[in-house]
């Protein structure tokens, strides 16, 4: 079902199902004028804003109204971006008038965030990593099922990539103290509100934790955080000079690490996730799409849990080449050409190439890829992993450039039984006889050969300049950027 959006402009905008916010003129007469607009959408709706009504009614399940950081106050406050959810800008986002990164909004003076709870501890940032998942939030490319697990404040600090300095602590926190430098476990599970575990959490599957949605264990401590629907989602603040989260939320970073190393915790954690819940044998062949951070990662994480596999790493740039070499990955593949891909591909793990009366060949058999990272995610890497994976294969999506698809033929998938499991965030592990949360993993990894992480931030913005670090991570063939990340160390004025 489709609401017609009767517009300001001679045409309607079909807008899906799902909100339920009213907008009004004056709201949107407001948010036109932002700086972020261009000026020839700012001057067509002024000149026609006297005798017009915009009537909108609008759905959206992600945009829940709360107070909080998004509440102004006089004193001077911090440096940030927050993701900003509104309406107006969604709809003019989508006919293309919305300018650049319309829905995020940058100032020096956002209220700065306070304790509201005991066990909450309040941050200082350091660097905050740039993710390309938060590019695909500014161009609100992004699945609705993401609305179930979104943050419930309309306006939210964004970042999840972390290293900061704790400078406060609650009163009930006791594993944390000022002067701690530490990493950001974005998503608050059961136990850091305080609740029972939840079924998710008992099985180590924090990525699914109920909490993430809102819900916690029926107890007292629900209306403590505003009631069901109240709390939960994603939170941020890698993007800001300061950040609060839950004492639960945050793991000590070990002294003889850098910031610059201590960063990347995040990424490792979603790779090791990723490959310890999927993990290859030596003796199989492992194709991995994609040699941005992720990939890097993940092969990382392959190496250095002593995985002996043979594996091919799938990269775009040619910058991407080194790194992946210096990391661990046995062979390093670019090829425009996706003809020449494949059979290079085939070649290498002894598989064999099927051509279809029409479109493009594909594996067919129990030779070759044993098992694929599809590391970037878009409809052309998935539709490549279906042709690539050997017959009763396994892919791995880690990648989130995709919604719903149109040009993936995943008939493939049931002819030749392929086995697909996607990997999201990060959850407590198996390792080796070891039961820790990834985040655990990621710092140890690090801790134990730090050098091996040496160089892979390779740009670094001040906050203030977010639009060139935005167009730096989005323009990596001209960048040559690894991983971005915004300094706070440093008073930039």
């Amino acid at each position: 079902m489709k609401i017609l959006i009767c517009c300001i402009f001679p045409f309607t905008i079909a807008v899906d199902e799902g909100i339920h916010h009213l907008l009004s003129w004056r709201e949107l007469s407001s948010d036109l004028m932002d700086s972020n607009f261009p000026e020839s959408a700012k001057r067509s709706f002024s000149s026609i804003k006297q005798g017009l009504h915009l009537n909108v009614s609008v759905i959206t399940s992600c945009a829940r109204l709360s107070s909080g950081i998004s509440r102004e106050r006089k004193e001077k406050g911090m440096k940030g971006i927050l993701f900003d959810f509104n309406m107006a800008k969604v709809i003019l986002s989508k006919i293309h008038l919305g300018g650049k990164n319309p829905i995020i909004r940058y100032r020096s003076d956002w209220p700065n965030p306070v304790l509201r709870y005991p066990n909450q501890v309040l941050v200082k940032t350091r660097l905050g990593g740039i993710c390309v998942s938060d590019l695909h939030l500014l161009d609100l490319d992004v699945s609705y099922f993401a609305s179930i697990i979104a943050n419930p404040e309309k306006r939210f600090p964004m970042g999840h990539e972390v290293v900061g300095e704790v400078i406060q602590v609650g009163e009930e926190v006791l594993s944390l103290k000022a002067g701690d430098r530490v990493v950001y476990l974005p998503g608050a599970f059961c136990e850091a509100y305080g609740f029972k575990s939840c079924t998710s959490c008992r099985m180590g599957n924090m990525e699914s934790c109920y909490s993430l949605a809102g819900v916690g264990d029926g107890s007292e401590l629900e209306s403590l955080y505003g009631g069901r629907g109240r709390f939960g989602g994603f939170g941020g603040g890698g993007y800001c000079e300061s950040l609060v989260g839950f004492e639960k939320q945050f793991f000590k970073v070990p002294e003889d690490l850098s910031d610059e190393q201590a960063v990347l915790a995040e990424p490792l954690a979603v790779a090791i996730h990723a490959v310890s819940r999927h993990m290859p044998s030596d003796r199989e062949n492992v194709v991995l799409i994609g040699a941005g951070i992720i990939g890097l990662m993940v092969i990382t994480a392959i190496r250095m849990l002593g995985l002996k596999c043979r594996l091919l790493a799938v990269a775009r740039h040619s910058f991407q080449r080194e790194a992946a070499e210096r990391l661990g990955t046995d062979e390093v593949i670019i090829e425009s050409d996706r003809d020449q891909l494949y059979n290079r591909i085939a070649r290498l793990t002894g598989a064999s190439l099927f051509k279809p009366i029409l479109g493009r060949g594909a594996v067919f058999g129990n030779s070759g890829p044993d098992i694929l990272y599809d590391c970037v995610g878009t409809e052309v890497t998935i539709d490549d992993a279906l042709h690539l994976i050997r017959s009763n294969g396994k892919i791995v999506i880690l990648g989130q450039s995709y919604t719903q698809t149109k040009k993936v033929d995943w008939s493939i998938q049931t002819y030749k039984e392929i086995e697909i499991s996607g990997a999201f965030m990060y959850g407590i592990e198996n390792i080796n006889g070891k039961r820790a949360h990834a985040f655990e993993f990621a710092l140890d990894f690090l801790k134990h050969d730090p050098e091996r992480f040496r160089g892979l931030v390779t740009h670094f913005f001040r906050i203030d300049d977010y639009k060139t670090a935005i167009e730096t991570v989005r323009n990596k063939a001209r960048s040559g950027v690894i991983k971005a990340a915004f300094d706070f160390r440093i008073n930039h004025g």
